[in-house]
């Protein structure tokens, strides 16, 4: 039986599209803390970013902390496992994509960014805006935070 996706969800799971999504995050958190972002952030990305119900509930600017917001939405907190093994291949898959185009690089200090992504255009949907600048802020959320503890937070092992 093949299996057809919703226009939608393709474009979402498209690869690129994620690779784009890490590549902003990991640029995000690269220039908040001045360091490369630990590797294994990179999992918590997408899992905050790509359900729609999630993503419309993350603030705006990074002026709460992420263990605030998860205070203030503990539903999110208690899908966010499940929905991290969901897309840990996704993420590696888009993590490969993004290595590949040099949109991220891997040291032995964690990852970076050797360039700045481009904004989301004006042509793009008002959705992938929203990821972009969603993926940002989980980015600045990660550099912040302690690895050990974000996933503590999140209930998810490395």
């Amino acid at each position: 039986m093949t299996n057809h996706r919703v226009p939608e969800a393709q474009a979402l799971l498209n690869t690129a599209f994620g690779a784009y999504l890490l590549a902003t995050s990991v640029h995000a958190a690269t220039k908040k803390a001045g360091r490369p972002l630990a590797w294994p952030c990179i999992f918590l990305v997408l899992p905050f970013v790509l359900p729609a119900d999630t993503r419309n509930d993350l603030p705006t600017q990074s002026v709460h902390s992420m263990s605030a917001w998860l205070t203030e939405h503990p539903q999110h907190q208690a899908a966010f496992a499940e929905r991290a093994v969901v897309l840990t291949e996704y993420t590696r898959a888009s993590l490969r994509t993004a290595v590949r185009h040099r949109a991220i690089d891997v040291t032995s200090s964690g990852l970076r960014c050797p360039r700045a992504p481009r904004s989301a255009s004006a042509a793009a949907s008002e959705e992938v805006t929203e990821c972009a600048r969603r993926a940002g802020l989980v980015g600045r959320w990660l550099a912040v935070v302690e690895p050990a503890l974000a996933f503590t937070l999140l209930g998810v092992r490395p």
